[in-house]
């Protein structure tokens, strides 16, 4: 076992020498980023590594005015690779097969207008809205976050992940179908994600109906993929509170992205 785990340490010190994110910097960003505090010295290797990857095989635009340092690039890589740290294997496959459906994260400077009008599903859910947003998800495009939402902040009571949000969307879309219900792993249960899902989101919204202050974002209340965004950022964000609100959702969500952040806080 030891052997193993050594010959693994090995493969991830000669992958990280072609990494394009540089040591010295790589510590400096990611001492400003409270997400990464939680993680291991070796699990933090994984993660610059993957994060390098991402800035290799994906594009990050600036659109209107934004200035893109190495800093908020580096940033950026480093927030997705938070997201899927679970599911890519560094020591023997960085495919990036979890992040396959889009190509480019758009870095806007502050929350833009979309240019949309409301427009309703046949059975009453608000699927696209107009007005000013922080992020927003393209079926068959790329990621736009604004950066003055999404850069680092001290955690929050209320949970604020705008890239983490949007990447679960695309998360949600991998099986063709925006219904907070992404591909799941096998050796998870479909029927115990669904009630899940299904009990905390009525009961969000009856929460709102009754004109209650609600314990997690009433956004997460707009459909079962808002909420399923919304669960993800709470769950990376602040675990205490997901798990005492909707502990059931907590437990799929971490069967689904292999991490536990409530038991490493």
């Amino acid at each position: 076992m030891q052997l193993v785990k050594t010959a693994r340490h090995l493969i991830l010190r000669h992958c990280l020498k072609q990494s394009k994110i540089p040591l010295k910097i790589w510590h400096q960003i990611t001492a400003k980023m409270p997400l990464m505090q939680r993680y291991t010295s070796s699990e933090r290797m994984r993660i610059r590594l993957l994060a390098g990857e991402i800035l290799r095989v994906k594009t990050i635009v600036p659109a209107k005015g934004m200035i893109l340092t190495d800093e908020i690039r580096i940033t950026i890589a480093t927030q997705a690779a938070i997201l899927v740290f679970g599911f890519e294997s560094v020591e023997n496959d960085l495919s990036l097969d979890w992040l396959r459906n889009w190509n480019q994260i758009i870095v806007y400077p502050a929350p833009f207008h979309n240019g949309r009008e409301n427009l309703l599903s046949t059975d009453g859910f608000l699927v696209s809205w107009a007005g000013v947003e922080s992020g927003e998800t393209q079926y068959q495009g790329g990621i736009i976050v604004d950066w003055q939402d999404d850069q680092p902040h001290p955690l929050r009571v209320h949970a604020n992940q705008v890239l983490l949000h949007e990447m679960a969307h695309k998360l949600d879309m991998l099986d063709g179908y925006t219904n907070g219900h992404p591909p799941l792993h096998k050796n998870m249960n479909e029927q115990a994600w669904f009630n899940a899902f299904e009990e905390a989101f009525k009961h969000l919204n009856k929460q709102i109906d009754k004109g209650r202050v609600t314990l997690i974002n009433s956004y997460a209340a707009t459909n079962p993929a808002e909420f399923f965004a919304v669960s993800t950022e709470y769950f990376f964000e602040t675990p205490q509170r997901l798990n005492r609100v909707y502990p059931k959702v907590y437990q799929q969500l971490a069967l689904f992205y292999k991490q536990d952040p409530l038991f490493k806080n």
